[in-house]
């Protein structure tokens, strides 16, 4: 404080010091055109004589401002009504042509002075956009370094996944009827398949945080529960790199108002984040602490740290420390991303502290708590949890009860995931119709009368919601349930498929198993009115 208060000081006694030195020009300028006035006085008497103080008002305008200009004009009129006009040594006019050459002095010097401060304002406004185009320039470059630099990352991290998987098919392809190296790939393109999915998932993620698409379920929850799901998502990859992990969470509740999965989701980003960039039998702690009117999450580690300018920049999209072309640590640089985001969205703060490279980090969430007394209700499916899970699993397994198998539609351009779901939907024992366009889906429908429609929105020539808004037209398919399985993930788009006439909208890529759930649903609300096969 001591030294902020030195250098205020400093600052404030080298603006006065600016400020003597351009109204010490009036005095300068002014002093300069009496003398030489005075030279002249045996030569003009007492003609002309405001005519040279015009030279020390243009002057001090130019070089001083506007201010010290209108200084000089004063100084102007009493030197030459002192020096120079009759009676000397009187500042009293009284003559009407001396009076009238005052007047026009004043306000000639005036128009001159706004036309000067006029210049000058549009000067330093010209010289800021300068500035600022120099400045947005080099920020496009920036972004445009940085938009190459994610490419690269990007086309790095998903050829990671594809190449084992397009290896595994080669290897499938020499050894079609080895069950041993059929089981082994499915499991590298399962494993590789989900990598996938994450990279996409984060992608998606981020994108949604930017726009501010993203939407919290805000309820009031124990804090502690949040973190001990989080531990529980990533206590598996401690133990697989042989970390330790030591965590103190205090026994009474801390009630915070917010998203439980959200948050969950935060904590696990910032442990898994601590966990990446910690070595082998490194050491990682979360410490959860309630204060006054707030709750922190404390998550250190003893991992490659980084340098104290990095403290800001690492929350940004796809910043990581480690830079180097070994990619030793993987990733998209969006965890942190979405981490600060969700802090954000809960009012909170996110601080992160290294003491340098090599020392470790210290990652810390703030939120607000709630002050919840004994008569307060803390929530429903708080205190009824376990009849609350009774009850969710009670829904699943009605969702997965087998229903009497009914016809099926899947529309959908791409040939090779059309046939891969119509097998895993006969192994199932559905009779399965496959179209490829909007019009051979909606002739498909008329012909077969199918139960359930699963369709993408990307179709060639006619999209999914044209389509959809077809049959929901047509008397013969407006009961038959429709789903979108599409790429398109956003909330627009899910509104977009309600309105089109959908019934459910589903995001690719989806598992098999929550794809079938979804059409038993929808099956089981129509098989009753619905054409049925029986089942075999």
């Amino acid at each position: 404080m001591l030294v902020l208060s030195r250098r205020a000081q400093h600052q404030n006694v080298h603006s006065w010091m600016i400020d003597i030195g351009r109204y010490a020009i009036a005095f300068l300028s002014t002093a300069v055109v009496i003398w030489f006035r005075w030279l002249l006085q045996p030569w003009l008497n007492e003609e002309c004589p405001f005519s040279l103080f015009y030279l020390s008002v243009l002057l001090t305008a130019w070089v001083a401002g506007s201010g010290p200009a209108v200084l000089a004009i004063t100084l102007g009129t009493l030197a030459a009504a002192h020096f120079f006009i009759a009676p000397a040594s009187n500042l009293w006019i009284e003559g009407v042509p001396e009076l009238v050459q005052l007047v026009i002095y004043v306000v000639v010097n005036c128009v001159a002075i706004f036309l000067f401060d006029r210049a000058e304002r549009q000067r330093v406004l010209a010289e800021n956009r300068a500035a600022e185009n120099v400045r947005l320039g080099m920020d496009l470059q920036q972004a445009d370094k940085r938009k190459d630099e994610f490419l690269a990352l990007l086309a790095h991290e998903l050829r990671n996944p594809l190449a084992p998987i397009r290896s595994s098919m080669a290897l499938l392809e020499r050894n079609e009827d080895a069950p041993k190296t059929v089981r082994r790939v499915r499991e590298v393109i399962h494993r590789q398949t989900m990598h996938l999915i994450r990279i996409t998932d984060d992608l998606l993620e981020v994108s949604r945080f930017c726009r501010g698409h993203i939407e919290l379920l805000v309820q009031r929850f124990d804090l502690r529960a949040s973190v001990d799901d989080a531990i529980e998502m990533i206590e598996n990859a401690m133990s697989v790199k042989s970390q330790r992990f030591q965590y103190l969470i205090p026994d009474t509740p801390i009630w915070v108002n917010g998203d439980q999965v959200r948050l969950a989701q935060l904590t696990a980003n910032l442990l898994g984040n601590a966990s990446k960039y910690t070595p082998e039998s490194g050491r990682i702690t979360l410490v959860l602490e309630r204060h006054d009117d707030t709750a922190s999450i404390a998550i250190s580690d003893t991992g490659i740290g980084f340098a104290a300018d990095h403290a800001e920049r690492i929350f940004e999209p796809f910043v990581q420390i480690d830079a180097s072309r070994t990619r030793e640590y993987g990733g998209l640089g969006v965890g942190l991303t979405i981490a600060k985001r969700l802090v954000d969205l809960h009012d909170g703060t996110l601080s992160a502290e290294s003491r340098g490279p090599g020392l470790g980090s210290c990652f810390t969430v703030t939120l607000p708590t709630l002050n919840v007394g004994d008569g307060d209700c803390v929530g429903e499916d708080f205190l009824n949890g376990d009849d609350a899970t009774e009850n969710r699993t009670g829904r699943e397994c009605f969702v997965a009860a087998k229903q009497p198998v009914c016809k099926l539609l899947l529309v959908d351009d791409n040939l090779d995931a059309s046939l891969i779901l119509r097998d895993l939907f006969c192994t199932e024992g559905y009779q399965v119709q496959l179209a490829h366009d909007g019009i051979e889906a909606i002739s498909k429908a008329i012909e077969q009368s199918p139960a359930v429609i699963v369709m993408d929105i990307g179709l060639p020539g006619m999209d999914g919601y044209e389509v959809a808004r077809r049959m929901r037209r047509s008397r013969q398919l407006s009961e038959v349930k429709l789903i979108a399985l599409t790429g398109w993930g956003s909330s627009q788009g899910r509104e977009l498929a309600a309105q089109a006439g959908f019934d459910l909208h589903l995001v690719k890529p989806i598992a098999f198993q929550s794809l079938l759930e979804s059409v038993q649903s929808m099956q089981s609300q129509t098989y009753e009115t619905t054409p049925c096969i029986a089942d075999l």
